[in-house]
């Protein structure tokens, strides 16, 4: 965000000074007074705590001003709702700096690494990006990203997760993009959804938000809601299978990362992704459309992936003493990425003759057929070869009643850092991988500490 004086932002958002002419200029925001920088607008949103509390530590930071309900002892744009606040502000913006192009980016599963390799290659083809960060891509993490963007942002890369329908609309609604992606669509979040096919249909709010001339990027075989329904597009790429726009070739799987041949409108070019995981292919391919929507040539894409670096715990490679093999996923879970995550890891485990530890927690937010899934989960688990089954937190019973092998139970991660490097094996492969709330990533760190990497 360019420079902003105080008159300006009140007047944006319709806020009263206080405590302030209004001459101070902003560059940013901030909803967390430990991350202020200085320059920026420090919003003081009322949640489990009241953000107002800490309005004084935001300015001793370096803040120029809060924005919030009330005046404060610092100075202070009142407003009736700051959060309502953050959000106008983001749209205000969007309108004054109207060079950036904005790519949203949605999906029940990929959107992070999606995010990751767009702004890879972006960056590779000296496009100057600003992209969200962890994963900021709600109502208050996406116009934080939109706010704290260089002024100089050429193309503006935002993730947009839903709980609720009405979600990515909303979200779209502050930031409208020109390029749309979806990733995919399988069940998560269904006790807010109800079904796979309201599901779909709020996905589909991002296809429905492009202008008429804008690109949207989609698989092969989705929901006719999860596209928009008829909606017609500038560009539409689809990714997926052969039959699609976009597909991959040869793929397999090295000690460096992936390689594999993608293919584009009768073009072809060979990528090295140093990233693990055949299953990461599709949102590599996702990455790849967006990009060639924004006019990056498919050997630019290629040469983009080979400098990926995805957001961490989303399929990292440990190597640990007595040559045992982490492949760390626990960043999220979702019976798709479940699935996709226990027959990536049977193939590395067989193909190296290791025997294959699983260590899962539960997949959470799964409304009432969240049992059978996790119990599908434990099936495939036993159906691809999995020697060793361990379940963490309470929903992950429900994969032991799917599962015919070996397992044991354990109540929490803490418990399952300390039984797991008994149980392990020299040689052994070991998934993690569970809803963020397991903290499953506090046992491979356990892991780390205990068996040294090597």
């Amino acid at each position: 965000m360019k420079p902003v004086a105080l008159s300006e932002v009140a007047r944006a958002i319709d806020a009263r000074l206080h405590g302030t002419d209004g001459g101070e200029r902003a560059c940013g925001a901030a909803v967390d007074s430990r991350v202020v920088r200085g320059g920026e607008l420090f919003f003081a949103l009322r949640g489990r705590l009241d953000g107002a509390d800490f309005a004084s530590d935001a300015c001793a930071r370096g803040a120029v001003a809060a924005v919030a309900d009330r005046p404060l002892e610092v100075p202070t744009l009142v407003v009736d709702d700051p959060l309502g606040a953050l959000q106008e502000l983001a749209r205000w913006v969007l309108r004054r700096e109207t060079s950036a192009t904005v790519v949203g980016i949605t999906g029940t599963v990929g959107k992070t690494t999606t995010k990751d390799a767009l702004a890879t290659i972006l960056r590779s083809a000296g496009r100057k990006i600003t992209a969200t960060e962890g994963n900021l891509n709600n109502e208050i993490g996406l116009p934080l990203t939109v706010l704290n963007a260089a002024p100089d942002t050429e193309v503006l890369v935002l993730e947009m997760g839903a709980t609720h329908p009405g979600d990515i609309a909303f979200l779209c609604g502050i930031a409208r993009p020109h390029v749309g992606i979806l990733t995919a669509i399988s069940p998560v979040h269904l006790d807010s959804f109800g079904s796979l096919e309201k599901l779909a249909e709020t996905k589909g709010e991002l296809a429905r938000s492009l202008p008429e001339d804008g690109a949207f990027v989609s698989p092969v075989g989705v929901p006719e809601a999860a596209v928009g329904e008829g909606r017609s597009f500038g560009l539409h790429i689809t990714f997926g299978e052969d039959e699609a726009d976009l597909w991959a070739s040869g793929v397999e799987e090295t000690k460096e990362g992936l390689r594999f041949t993608i293919h584009a409108g009768g073009e072809s070019a060979g990528v090295h992704a140093p990233v693990h995981g055949t299953h990461l292919v599709r949102p590599l391919l996702a990455a790849t459309g967006g990009a060639l929507a924004l006019g990056i040539p498919l050997e630019d894409c290629a040469r983009g992936l080979s400098r990926l670096r995805r957001t961490g715990l989303r399929g990292d490679l440990l190597r640990l003493r007595d040559d045992i093999l982490v492949y760390d996923d626990s960043y999220n879970a979702s019976p798709a990425a479940m699935a996709a995550v226990l027959r990536y890891g049977a193939h590395q485990a067989s193909s190296s003759g290791r025997r294959l530890v699983a260590v899962l927690g539960g997949m959470f937010e799964l409304g009432p057929g969240a049992r059978e899934y996790h119990r599908e989960a434990g099936r495939l688990a036993g159906e691809v070869g999995v020697d060793l089954l361990v379940c963490v937190g309470e929903e992950a019973r429900w994969y032991a009643e799917g599962f015919p092998g070996e397992k044991i139970f354990c109540e929490s991660a803490g418990e399952a850092a300390e039984r797991l490097p008994e149980l392990l094996q020299p040689g052994d492969y070991v998934l993690v991988k569970g809803s963020r709330g397991v903290r499953l990533d506090t046992l491979t760190a356990r892991l780390k500490e205990i068996l040294s990497v090597v």
